[in-house]
Parts: C-alpha cells; sequence; structure tokens
C-alpha cells in the first residue's frame, strides 16, 4: 500500500495519505483515506532526526514524522521530495519512491 505526500496530493491524486498532508492541503480532506500518528510514530521519529542530525542531514519534523508514519506501518512513501532520500540514508526499511 502507497501514502501520497502533499505534492501528489495537489496534482489531484486520490488514495492514502497522512493527517499532515491533509493540513497542508486542506482539500486533500475529501476524497483520501487519512492516517492519524500515534505515540510510537513520534518516538521513531526522534530516532530519526537523532540519526539524520548524525549525518548532517536534518530533515523538516513533519516529514520525519511522515516517514515514521510510513515505515511503522511497513507503508511505501510516494513523493516528489527528494529530501526524503536522506531518511532512506539512516532508516534502509523506509520505502520512498521519487515521483517524476
Amino acid at each position: 500500500m502507497e501514502v501520497l505526500d502533499t505534492n501528489l496530493l495537489i496534482e489531484g491524486k486520490r488514495g492514502l495519505t497522512t493527517i499532515f498532508s491533509v493540513i497542508e492541503y486542506p482539500p486533500a480532506s475529501k476524497g483520501n483515506r487519512v492516517l492519524f500518528p500515534k505515540r510510537e510514530d513520534f518516538l521513531k521519529s526522534i530516532e530519526i532526526m537523532v540519526k539524520l542530525r548524525e549525518i548532517g542531514k536534518p530533515a523538516p519534523a513533519i516529514d520525519v514524522l511522515i516517514a515514521a508514519i510510513c515505515i511503522r506501518r511497513d507503508l511505501k512513501l510516494l513523493t516528489k521530495d527528494k529530501h526524503f532520500l536522506f531518511i532512506k540514508e539512516v532508516e534502509p526499511e523506509f520505502r520512498v519512491e521519487i515521483v517524476e
């Protein structure tokens, strides 16, 4: 199963997304299924951010949360944002596809 990042929702794609993308782009609240984070997702986000800072590649907090949600649920993220590849560097199990 795949999770759509905000940039794909803006283009009109529909499917599964996170509450963070809906907050960023409210029209996505219609026609999409929405994932909400759990406490463990926030804890995983902290772990990821520590690793990113250690390699000198911090990422936006919301994007780290989105990645944590995907990792913990074994979901692939579809996005146009290449900085998600930094997360892949520290979390090899993170499934992300950069859409052109």
